[in-house]
């Protein structure tokens, strides 16, 4: 009996409470609560401190009796080294009947040397727990290494085995050529490479620059001789230089360097002939019609400037403000404004000649003709008003903020270096950029920006489905439609009104 009152007596409690909770969530919500909700107490971060200067460590630069430059940096923020050969010969110095030279000689020097072959080479890198890596672009080929320092006399014997004794064997060339063919093939079935590689044929004519990738005709053509007769005549010391980056020595790295590389031919310097790229004078569309594209790659640009130029700063800090990054005008009305698609940018290609303004993106087919015209209208604000204070204030502390992580490590310290040789920029200009860049005032960005980015002037390329825009195209100017082997398939007079307001004339 007892126990049947205490249960009762414990129901009781739990329906009063139950009845007391229910009350108070029926109870209306007072205007101070509603607002506490809406409104959430948050603290706000504090304001960014002022950049301070960065003294990038001293480039201690030293030469050997044939004529290589040996550049060494000395950190110690990790015992770790970085060495990379540049020799000064790319793309620019293929042959024109064999295109991707030296992109296939970089290539094979990893397969083997005239000591050992390439498994060997390999198991050795991998035993040192090292890095071994080569390459080229349009104005260098390289051979580079990353190792722990105290292996730093080994690797360099290796780097400058492989760079100094190829074997370019015939069967290893063989299996270069079908990976070659391979990938050219599905390279063939990406829109962007061939978006880049027909802007680039048609900004730069027959000038080196022009020719992006090696073909299958080169591939197939190109012979054991043709890579010897390359490889002897640039890999010579005064056609190259060696930086090294880590927690070394000068002086050691020096007489590792003269030990390895000293029984180089001096050789001489190969410096290209640029030819006259063309210089348009007015806009150019070219649509590379691929039938059944849902997406359009769109290419938007004009030849610039060259890396060595005093006023690249300016013109990066204008570009900044234009499509450099995911808080630039391009990105912030293309994707967040008009959701056209995933991202818009624009950028500067750095080359030793004149390299060209790019401002790309991929849409959706049935909003292509906006977004060109969305690029246009920002080609024409950026070229015909300064930017703003706020707006350029940002740009500028974006470039300089972000810059320290560009060489916290010593292989980025490595890469500036490269940079300083290979465009032939003064020796404190990374100790000055953030200074630069904090200094360049709106009538400067303004000023670089009218003279490089020209959108009167630009060349337009467009991969994607041709029929569902490319007529409507010409509101902008001439279009041209072809296959993407260069095949023209149509052709589309200017609609745009002339200074008379008559239409323009057909294509002739």
């Amino acid at each position: 009996m007892m126990l049947l009152r205490f249960r009762f007596a414990l129901l009781g409690c739990v329906l009063a409470l139950a009845a007391s909770c229910a009350k108070e969530a029926t109870q209306p919500e007072t205007a101070v609560d509603a607002q506490a909700k809406a409104e959430p107490s948050t603290e706000q971060p504090p304001p960014p401190t002022p950049a301070t200067d960065l003294v990038l460590p001293p480039v201690q630069i030293a030469q050997l009796d044939n004529g290589l430059e040996v550049n060494t940096i000395v950190t110690d923020q990790l015992p770790v080294v970085y060495a990379t050969l540049i020799v000064r010969s790319g793309a620019e110095s293929d042959p024109k009947r064999l295109p991707g030279l030296s992109g296939l000689v970089a290539q094979m020097l990893k397969e083997g040397t005239t000591q050992r072959k390439a498994a060997q080479i390999a198991e050795e890198i991998e035993f040192l727990g090292a890095d071994l890596w080569a390459g080229s672009d349009e104005e260098s080929t390289f051979v580079g290494v990353r190792a722990l320092a105290e292996h730093f006399d080994v690797v360099m014997e290796i780097l400058a085995e492989v760079a100094s004794k190829p074997a370019f064997d015939t069967r290893e060339l063989g299996k270069l050529k079908r990976r070659e063919l391979d990938r050219l093939a599905l390279a063939e079935r990406e829109p962007r490479y061939i978006a880049r590689r027909a802007f680039y044929r048609s900004l730069y004519g027959d000038h080196p620059y022009g020719t992006v990738d090696t073909t299958p005709q080169a591939v197939k053509r190109v012979r054991r001789q043709d890579m010897v007769r390359w490889h002897r005549t640039h890999f010579v010391g005064r056609n190259a230089f060696l930086v090294v980056a880590g927690k070394v020595d000068p002086d050691h790295v020096a007489e590792v360097a003269q030990k390895t590389l000293g029984a180089w031919k001096a050789g001489k310097r190969a410096v290209p002939v640029y030819g006259e790229p063309p210089r348009p004078k007015d806009r150019n569309i070219l649509v590379i019609d691929r039938p059944g594209s849902v997406q359009s790659v769109i290419y938007i640009g004009n030849l610039a400037i060259q890396r060595g130029n005093r006023e690249w700063i300016p013109l990066v800090v204008a570009n900044q403000v234009l499509g450099g990054s995911a808080a630039s005008r391009l990105f912030m009305d293309l994707r967040e404004k008009r959701s056209l698609t995933y991202g818009a940018y624009s950028a500067l290609a750095e080359r030793v000649d004149v390299g060209p303004f790019i401002a790309y993106s991929s849409v959706r087919t049935e909003v292509t003709n906006e977004a060109v015209g969305a690029f246009f209208e920002h080609l024409e604000r950026i070229h015909q008003e300064p930017a703003g204070g706020e707006e350029l204030a940002n740009a500028k502390r974006y470039l300089s903020d972000s810059f320290p992580l560009k060489v916290d490590t010593p292989g980025k310290l490595a890469d500036l270096v490269v940079k300083l040789r290979t465009f032939g920029l003064p020796g404190d200009y990374w100790d000055n950029y953030r200074n630069w860049i904090r200094k360049t005032s709106a009538s400067e960005a303004h000023y670089v920006a009218r003279n490089y980015i020209r959108p009167k002037e630009a060349l337009v390329v467009i991969v994607g489905q041709a029929a569902d825009f490319a007529p409507s195209l010409s509101r902008y100017g001439p279009v041209t439609v072809a296959s993407p082997d260069g095949e023209v398939k149509a052709r589309f007079e200017d609609q745009r009104p002339s200074a008379s307001g008559a239409q323009r004339g057909p294509i002739q």
